[in-house]
């Protein structure tokens, strides 16, 4: 059963590389003018404060140009996710086309427990920043 959810998501995985693959491209021809007014977050609307996503669609947007750094320093999370991916589906276009490796699914719950992590620091980070020396870094 394990190995049938790991196929699931290799399976989601590939869909998810043809539309970042269409949003790269599609970013890299018309640039990103188009997105002139991101919504704003209700959560820092409502309380002035950044919530713990607040800089995520700014990294994927730099990530997508091909600004790695900046989108690490927007959003550490979103570097993490696209290494964890990478890793995920080659080892997976291994483990199907070259049966090299085995299918264990022990440690995904790590990843998911570092990504979490990642969140909250980066937003603990963000939040000390902004409140006690007033630094808005977004």
């Amino acid at each position: 059963m394990r190995g049938d959810i790991n196929r699931i998501f290799y399976d989601i995985g590939k869909w998810m590389l043809a539309v970042a693959f269409a949003a790269a491209i599609f970013i890299w021809i018309f640039g990103d003018s188009w997105l002139v007014k991101v919504p704003d977050c209700m959560f820092e609307t409502v309380t002035g404060l950044y919530c713990p996503g607040c800089g995520g669609t700014r990294a994927v947007i730099a990530l997508l140009q091909g600004h790695p750094v900046r989108s690490f320093l927007l959003h550490p999370a979103v570097i993490y996710g696209a290494i964890v991916y990478t890793v995920f589906m080659i080892r997976m276009f291994l483990l199907k086309h070259y049966s090299i490796g085995t299918e264990k699914d022990g440690r995904v719950l790590i990843f998911i427990y570092i990504g979490i992590g990642i969140v909250l620091v980066q937003w603990i980070v963000k939040l000390v920043l902004l409140i006690r020396y007033g630094v808005h870094v977004l």
